[in-house]
């Protein structure tokens, strides 16, 4: 699961009541991040004493969890842990303009070595993009409320996005009769290539807004990129459908008007705010 957050800025702004020009607004670089768990396959037991590294750097394995910097491009993911089959992921993350911030979360189950003892296994899987949009109003949403004067302002607002995958079906009710070891194959290959899953999660998701000189936040928009895939697994003259539901990536995009020169006397500078529940996909 690929997790994308993305806040649009402008690049200057213009005072329409008295004619001045503001102070010039220049938006900070793009910032790129690579975050995400790391789970036994089989057990979805969190490791803690896995070894990550991105692009050769080493990242900090937090109670399974981690956070490094990424690039745009192309990206190199390898987890590994003692006992385990190391997993390497290829990640590609696209180029941002200025002023805007991604967060890319890649999940990784490992499948402890010898585990699995079967071969021959034919999967094959049919996938289906969604989209969805939640706009969540200032008008709505007061810790929203947000402006800057003739400065830019930056404030951190933390959001509530449901996040993992589900599946339609119980895979160990699923393959009860299928021959030893399918049912392991199954949850190792699917944690190679999505990580945990079986259940969705609520999580906190940080989102940093910069806002223009002399402009207000109206808005902010989360759009939901998700997938639906339809696996079909296939051995020994059997076949077991199922199908897993999840979010790929999701985005932030602030939205802005001008406030036409009235500052306002909340909103300026850093600020931190409480949780804002904005569904899931």
């Amino acid at each position: 699961m690929a997790i994308l957050a993305v806040g649009t800025m402008f690049t200057s702004c213009y005072d329409s009541e008295n004619g001045d020009v503001t102070k010039p607004y220049v938006a900070p670089d793009p910032v790129y991040t690579i975050s995400g768990t790391v789970t036994d396959a089989l057990t979805n037991q969190i490791l803690t004493s896995a070894t990550i590294t991105v692009n050769g750097t080493s990242a900090t394995n937090t109670d399974g969890t981690y956070t490094v910097k990424g690039k745009a491009g192309e990206n190199i993911v390898v987890v590994s842990a003692t006992g385990y089959e190391p997993v390497t992921r290829n990640v590609i993350i696209t180029a941002l303009e200025k002023g805007e911030a991604s967060t890319t979360v890649v999940n990784v189950a490992l499948t402890k070595e010898g585990t699995i003892n079967i071969n021959d296994v034919e999967i094959t899987y049919d996938s289906t993009p969604t989209i969805k949009s939640d706009v969540l109003k200032t008008e709505d949403n007061l810790q929203l409320d947000l402006t800057a004067d003739e400065n830019s302002a930056t404030f951190e607002r933390v959001f509530k996005i449901t996040v993992g995958a589900e599946l339609n079906k119980d895979l160990a009710i699923l393959f009860a009769d299928a021959p030893s070891g399918l049912l392991d194959y199954v949850k190792s290959y699917l944690g190679a290539i999505v990580g945990q899953f079986g259940e969705k999660k609520v999580l906190p998701a940080p989102y940093t807004i910069v806002i223009p000189p002399n402009y207000c936040v109206t808005s902010v928009t989360i759009t939901y990129n998700g997938v639906v895939t339809d696996y079909t697994v296939k051995y020994d003259n059997k076949s077991y459908s199922f199908t897993l539901t999840g979010l790929k990536s999701y985005s932030f995009s602030t939205q802005f008007l001008p406030n036409h020169g009235f500052s306002h006397s909340h909103g300026h500078g850093h600020g931190h705010g409480g949780d804002l529940n904005a569904g899931g996909g």
